[in-house]
């Protein structure tokens, strides 16, 4: 990579030509659109100190030269002998083909949106493989792998993570590149949340591949992955085991005890989401056109809504896992102070909780609480 004065006199030369095919008209749009996405290629290799305000300003100098400003009409002289003038004539822009250049600019657009979604989830992959990490060295009360982040101890690391990268920020408006990540930080998350739905069963799967003998070094830490899961293998050690897969093993482990993990990639649960979905619309629309079925009929079981009473129960046990996290985490606060009230809040919200129930329960005829 070259430094910034490099970087920069190459894409000068490149915007320039870019500003030579966006006058060039519509002929030039697949061409342009090619140099677009080269300038822009080039402009991303910008990295170290100041290469955000760098990059901004290459960018700005790329879109400017996308830009043709609109060409102007001469309006008509009132009078023959009336001085010759030139007005630009202004009207309301009414549809998007109006704007001028709109073509190169949604070529640019479409680009920039694909790299920043790229970029974006590649990152957020590699905050998930570490996540990952975490998840495998912290051991859950079977004495496993925490793969699926279950433990509070993981979901602890996971927070502590984020807020060591805040924490270290300098304050707001100090440094560009500590805000941008200030303000992408939920973002990385949620992409690094949804990673680890695809590096969980990816890893898993790798326990499958065996180095080959002269490779040592991968030998040693294959063994060592798999010994992780001891007990998996353990719950399979029967011959009649012995060709079951060790990622299946470890699957069919983990389901029995009540943590089941994802065996598909988020890719493939789609793909197989799209064509399990596909086979059923298929299927009622055949019992639509055979009479056996009405289209609303079909529309209800193709897509059908959570019963209220599934909706209570899932909204019911998401608060107590949330309030046993809360529990679980003023047991961590060290000074004894701070950990009393901690508990007392949680305590007071409890009978808060405790109160409106009485208030809201049936009475009999006596005015007793209906147990």
């Amino acid at each position: 990579m070259g430094s910034h004065d490099t970087i920069t006199a190459e894409v000068a030369a490149k915007v320039e030509r870019v500003r030579s095919l966006a006058g060039e008209g519509e002929g030039s749009a697949e061409a342009l659109a090619a140099l677009v996405k080269e300038t822009t290629e080039l402009i991303n290799t910008v990295k170290g100190t100041g290469s955000v305000k760098v990059k901004k300003e290459l960018q700005e100098s790329l879109l400017e030269a996308v830009k043709i400003p609109a060409q102007t009409r001469e309006e008509p002289q009132a009078e023959a002998d009336a001085p010759a003038t030139t007005a630009v004539v202004r009207a309301q822009t009414q549809d998007v083909s109006e704007i001028a250049d709109y073509g190169p600019l949604l070529a640019l657009g479409i680009q920039r949106v694909k790299e920043a979604a790229v970029d974006s989830w590649e990152k957020g992959r590699g905050v998930g493989e570490v996540l990952l990490s975490l998840r495998l060295n912290t051991l859950d009360k079977d004495l496993d792998p925490d793969l699926g982040g279950r433990t509070h101890v993981s979901k602890t690391g996971a927070t502590n993570l984020y807020g060591a990268v805040v924490a270290g920020l300098p304050a707001e408006g100090e440094d560009e590149d500590s805000d941008a990540v200030r303000a992408k930080i939920k973002s990385i998350q949620s992409d690094a949340s949804l990673s680890l739905r695809t590096l969980v069963p990816e890893y898993v799967r790798g326990l499958d591949i065996v180095p080959a003998p002269e490779d040592e070094k991968g030998t040693a830490k294959f063994e060592a992955e798999r010994a992780r899961f001891h007990n998996a293998a353990a719950m399979f050690a029967a011959e009649k085991y012995a060709d079951k897969p060790f990622s299946e093993k470890v699957f069919d482990y983990y389901e029995a005890l009540g943590k089941p993990l994802p065996r598909l990639t988020r890719a493939e649960k789609a793909r197989q989401d799209r064509a399990l979905k596909a086979k059923r619309r298929a299927e009622l629309e055949a019992a639509v056109a055979a009479g056996d079925i009405t289209a609303e009929q079909a529309e209800a079981s193709l897509n059908p809504q959570p019963e209220p009473e599934e909706i209570r129960k899932k909204t019911a046990k998401k608060a107590r896992t949330t309030l046993m996290d809360l529990v679980e985490d003023a047991k961590t606060i060290e000074d004894p102070k701070a950990k009393e009230k901690r508990l007392r809040e949680l305590a007071a919200i409890l009978t808060d909780v405790r109160r409106e129930i009485r208030n809201n329960l049936p009475k009999d005829a006596d005015g007793e609480d209906q147990e």
